[in-house]
């Protein structure tokens, strides 16, 4: 018997028991619609943190560069040496990280942005008061950081020399605090969380500092002699004289000053002082011939002893999650030591594995249950056609073709209901997806961003449908034996 007559006679078998097969087919369209909901949600919720969440923070495509210490330095020089001074065999000394080396790293395939760290403590002067604020360097692009996209007011730096500096909502906080000298219930300390403010009130507070002086104090040096040297010695007042009054010691110290105009949200509900994060951002250039000044004598020593300077770290942005592994590889090969949270993806993606296959479980489950139901509607089709089957083999009908008939049927059905179970489940996706947005729209009290919570991949549309199918035939199967196994004289003689 040819396939397509045998595919014509099961279907036919199917509609002449319309109702059981409908229902039948119902489970099989709600273990499907359950699968695609489940494993669709553990693969948005995976896509939306490493692709968008991981990407836009910059945990993932980030890799800090370390530069090499002095003492590193100082060991290779004294290792390649013998007792008498004479040059021997030795490993190469470590390479520096300067701006040749910066460039070098710009050129690695799948770079977006290289930038160097620099980071300094100043004491810095606003609205009469002086606090010691972490200070840092911000490249004059802001796509080579994302975190300086975002802001609350201004705009970013109009030049590389601009006088210009952009502050965090944790500055104002800091310099606009009580003293502590007030009542306990009046004090503010680093410690205590600030008061909620809407948005609103936070752009208002940071529109009103935008085009303020910021003052950065520093130490004043002596004029550079002939040789292009500079005295780093302090004007300090000798030993045992008395300090200064205030307003006195504020003339003798030399002044920078830069205009705000930018500040910058923060996400930490609380100023912690120890969270790393700098309060005050200034122009690279800027931040170079500032970080030089307030070096302290063991650097300046270090420099001496070696003769080789460079920057302690840098920042190596990636384009793409894909593409850190290979970039990191790159970096060893250069012979430079890095941190990266991109070694760590692999253990994010396991983690996630395991929960889209426990999801999957769970979904699976219905798609058992509905297996039964698949081998009890056989069962049932068995001995309403009992004679039927007598007939078909007193014709000639081979154990073989009465197997695949009742094996047709039942991947009708798997492919019926697995059809029909994926646009439940899309549809589900959908409705969920749009109530979810909706509701966060709601508590967040504005107009957001759209999140996919669900996401339907190819090959799980495929591998739904499949395992539909296959478990209906798996089910199938011991109800398509004993249809083959049917004495067909018996068969005939029943009622």
């Amino acid at each position: 018997m040819k396939f397509s007559d045998l595919l014509a006679l099961a279907w036919r078998n199917l509609r002449q028991a319309k109702l059981r097969t409908a229902l039948t087919t119902i489970g099989v369209v709600v273990g499907v619609g359950a699968v695609v909901t489940m494993v669709s949600f553990g693969i948005g919720l995976q896509e939306n943190l490493l692709r968008d969440a991981f990407t836009r923070i910059d945990f993932f495509t980030t890799i800090t560069v370390l530069g090499p210490a002095a003492d590193t330095f100082l060991s290779a020089s004294e290792e390649g040496r013998g007792e008498e001074g004479a040059d021997r065999s030795a490993a190469p000394p470590p390479p520096v990280l300067d701006d040749e080396a910066l460039e070098g790293l710009r050129r690695l395939p799948g770079v977006r942005a290289v930038h160097p760290q620099i980071r300094f403590e100043a004491y810095v002067r606003f609205e009469e008061k002086t606090r010691r604020i972490g200070m840092g360097a911000a490249p004059i692009d802001v796509t080579a950081n994302p975190r300086f996209e975002e802001r609350l007011a201004g705009r970013h730096f109009s030049r590389e020399e601009a006088r210009e500096a952009i502050v965090t909502e944790r500055f104002l906080r800091r310099l606009r605090a009580p003293s502590g000298k007030g009542p306990p219930a009046e004090r503010r300390g680093p410690f205590v969380a600030p008061p909620e403010q809407s948005l609103v009130e936070r752009q208002r507070l940071a529109q009103s500092v935008i085009g303020q002086t910021l003052t950065i104090l520093t130490l004043p040096l002596d004029e550079a002699p002939a040789g292009g040297e500079f005295d780093f010695s302090p004007r300090m007042p000798p030993r045992g004289e008395a300090a200064p009054a205030d307003g006195e010691a504020l003339d003798r110290l030399a002044r920078e000053e830069f205009t705000i105009v930018g500040v910058l949200p923060t996400a930490e509900g609380v100023d912690l002082p120890f969270a790393g994060n700098q309060l005050v951002y200034l122009p690279l250039p800027i931040v170079k011939r500032l970080a030089e000044r307030q070096q302290d004598p063991l650097q300046q020593m270090a420099e001496m002893l070696t003769g080789r300077s460079g920057y302690g770290s840098a920042e190596v942005r990636v384009g793409d999650l894909s593409q850190v592994e290979a970039v990191q590889n790159e970096i060893g090969r250069l012979g430079f030591r890095y941190l990266s949270l991109g070694n760590r993806l692999e253990e994010v993606k396991r983690v996630f594995l395991i929960v889209n296959a426990s999801l999957a479980l769970i979904g699976g489950l219905a798609l058992l249950v509905a297996s039964f139901g698949i081998s009890n509607t056989m069962i049932m089709s068995i001995r309403e056609r009992t004679r039927e089957i007598g007939l078909m083999k007193a014709i000639g009908g081979t154990d073989g073709e009465i197997m695949r008939i009742f094996l047709l049927e039942a991947g009708l059905i798997g492919t019926l209901g697995g059809i029909l179970g994926l646009a439940c489940g899309w549809t589900i996706d959908r409705v969920a997806n749009l109530l979810a947005n909706r509701w966060i729209g709601q508590q967040v009290g504005g107009a957001i961003r759209q999140v996919e919570f669900f996401s339907i991949p190819w090959y799980l549309w495929g591998g739904a449908l499949a395992f539909a199918v296959l478990i209906s035939l798996l089910a199938a199967l011991y109800p398509a034996l004993r249809a083959a196994r049917i004495d067909p004289i018996r068969a005939l003689r029943s009622d």
